[in-house]
């Protein structure tokens, strides 16, 4: 699956945006090609009729900028087939009109499908599925696609890099102070007439509306802004500019897409949501039930509430717990893990009949040699272990059997504490050399969530001399965590995020 220009696969955008749909499908996948950069260097970008200032952000943004022809999408699909797309890319698709035919012409001609999503209206053929929105799960969607997944929710929701780290410690949010930010578009035009309400309110001392490029009511705001003092208008404004604004609110109107998920994670405080759009329910949804945002309709009576500045730190620290800057790693670990290829084995929980096999495992000399402990180990204290590891209520031992040959291929355990579990593998002599590692350590770390929900971290501490370790945990998405000085032995440790967190 490598590109022979880079070494790597290429990583292929298509979506559109402009006045009349909104910057939403763009700005998210811009967010997405800066996170996943590391990976695939070599990204490209597919867009029909971009603006000038647009395709200046596209191109700033180190993306190679394709300007597709107008043309019905059945045949546009044919288009990249033959004239763009080759085997090797991953194609990420973000639109509602790329709907299943699409998709499926397009999937043949490419490695892995990936589709952001905020309706699941319709069947989908791609492998992994992304819907920033929370509680989701696969029941709602028609996944067509053999072995495709779903990462939805916060925990998975790309966002630009100046949105994607709290605050160490983050400012007491005064609801006096309010950004009125409906998307970059705001294809409703509703901007000026919610600045208008809260400029009414005595409580809101100032009020900063931002808008995007592609906002049509510029003019008529400009010449509305004299007459209102407390008013500050800003247009087109960089991510790390709009994430300072950010701080300075602690209140927010926002619609309820990226740039409500934006607010919780740079700043925090009062949001209230404003849908736009049909596809924006999803999020609506969401940050009202986890008790992240409230609806605009209920702005003016909170902000002129004696108690809306305690309902503002109680939300921005309800915000924190969710947005906690770890999305970019865990997007990462999934993409690198979707290029995987499906395990030939399954997992089975470690049985006391496998004593022997275990032990003949852990004495290998090739075991002994990259093990924190070289000495091998006796059987008493082999059984002892054993025994007292399938009692051991946060301990999970798994078998990896050979589907074709029904042979023991391997093992992966873990000791779990709290919310950070410890594993280690191996695999038997005869499966080394072909590249099961990485698929073992993903497919262990799959059934651990599924055991132990609560856990946040997964660690690997591996020998720097293992250097076949090292490479599968790379390669399977796990990013190191430390390593020891150059003058100083001892283990690298590698770590995996889930989304527990």
């Amino acid at each position: 699956m490598t590109s022979a220009k880079t070494g790597s696969p290429r990583l292929v955008f298509r979506a559109d945006g402009n006045s009349r749909i909104g910057l939403g499908h763009v700005m998210r996948l811009l967010a997405l090609a800066e996170i996943l950069q590391p990976d695939f260097p070599e990204q490209l970008f597919l867009i029909r009729e971009p603006d000038a200032a647009l395709k200046q952000q596209l191109w700033e943004a180190g993306l190679v900028v394709h300007n597709l022809p107008h043309q019905p999408l059945t045949e546009e699909a044919a288009y990249l087939v033959r004239h763009v797309l080759h085997p090797t890319d991953v194609l990420v698709l973000d639109g509602y009109d790329f709907r299943y035919e699409y998709q499926n012409t397009v999937r043949g001609a490419v490695a892995r499908l990936v589709y952001l999503d905020d309706l699941h209206a319709f069947p989908l053929a791609a492998d992994l599925v992304l819907n920033p929105a929370g509680g989701l799960t696969v029941s709602q969607y028609q996944l067509r696609q053999p072995g495709a997944s779903l990462l939805s929710g916060p925990a998975y929701a790309p966002l630009r890099a100046a949105f994607r780290t709290p605050p160490a410690v983050p400012v007491p949010p005064d609801p006096a102070t309010v950004l009125v930010c409906l998307g970059g578009a705001d294809p409703t035009y509703q901007t000026q007439r919610v600045a208008a309400e809260l400029l009414a309110l005595p409580a809101v001392q100032r009020v900063h509306v931002v808008v995007g490029s592609a906002y049509l009511g510029w003019e008529s705001l400009q010449a509305w802004a004299p007459e209102h003092p407390r008013l500050t208008l800003h247009r087109n404004l960089p991510a790390p500019e709009l994430a300072e604004v950010m701080r300075q609110c602690g209140a927010a109107v926002c619609s309820a897409s990226t740039v409500s998920y934006e607010y919780c994670a740079a700043a925090g405080g009062l949001l209230f949501l404003l849908p736009t759009a049909d596809n924006q329910y999803d999020i609506d949804q969401y940050l009202r039930g986890a008790g992240l945002a409230r609806p605009f309709t209920s702005a003016a009576n909170i902000l002129t509430s004696p108690e809306a500045a305690r309902l503002a730190a109680t939300m921005q620290a309800a915000q924190r717990r969710v947005f906690d800057g770890q999305a970019p790693r865990r997007l990462r670990q999934e993409v690198r893990a979707l290029l995987l290829p499906p395990p030939p084995f399954h997992l089975r929980p470690v049985a006391p009949t496998d004593s022997d096999q275990l032990l003949t495992w852990t004495n290998e000399p090739s075991v002994r040699q990259f093990s924190f402990n070289p000495t091998p180990v006796s059987r008493p204290d082999h059984e002892q272990w054993l025994a007292a590891r399938l009692h051991d209520p946060n301990s999970l031992l798994l078998l990896a059997q050979d589907a074709a040959s029904g042979l023991p291929a391997g093992l992966i355990r873990f000791a779990v504490d709290g919310e950070e579990a410890t594993l280690s593998y191996l695999l038997d002599a005869d499966f080394r050399g072909r590249g099961l590692a990485p698929l073992l350590l993903l497919a262990g770390v799959r059934r651990l969530t599924e055991h132990f929900p609560a856990v946040q971290r997964v660690l690997g501490h591996v020998q720097p001399a293992n250097v076949a370790s090292v490479k599968a945990f790379e390669r399977v998405g796990f990013s190191l965590l430390n390593a020891p000085p150059d003058n100083v032995t001892g283990p690298v440790t590698f770590i995996w995020i889930t989304a527990a967190g």
